[in-house]
């Protein structure tokens, strides 16, 4: 079934789910350390699968400001996933900063979901 489906039909399904981050911080929060092991569980097990980690902030801070932390994010989510035994040359770190949000309202709740790194499948 795996080998019939696009890249597309896999990220749509997104069988990889985003990690998010505290306010203007990188650190693998203790939510997110179960959804990354379920993501390496899947990456291990199907091995020529390559990925993007996007990493993503709210509209608070400079473009540059975010853009750096938003490299810092995704870089913390590929070295937890290289430790628990997913191959680094199989993950590429790309920094959205705050240029791609998810949701556009102006409050926290709103912003928390900005506040992430997200999964992108680019080889099967």
């Amino acid at each position: 079934m795996f080998a019939q489906k696009s890249l597309s039909q896999l990220n749509s399904e997104r069988p990889l789910g985003d990690v998010y981050f505290d306010l203007d911080s990188s650190t693998i929060r203790d939510d997110a350390r179960a959804s990354l092991s379920t993501n390496a569980t899947w990456l291990k097990r199907w091995t020529n699968t390559r990925i993007n980690i996007e990493g993503h902030c709210d509209e608070r801070g400079t473009s540059e400001y975010n853009l750096g932390l938003g490299e810092r994010r995704a870089a913390s989510v590929r070295a937890y996933l290289v430790e628990l035994g997913v191959p680094a040359d199989r993950v590429v770190i790309v920094s959205k900063g705050k240029e791609s949000p998810f949701c556009t309202d102006s409050n926290e709740a709103c912003w928390q979901q900005n506040r992430r790194g997200h999964f992108i499948i680019t080889a099967k």
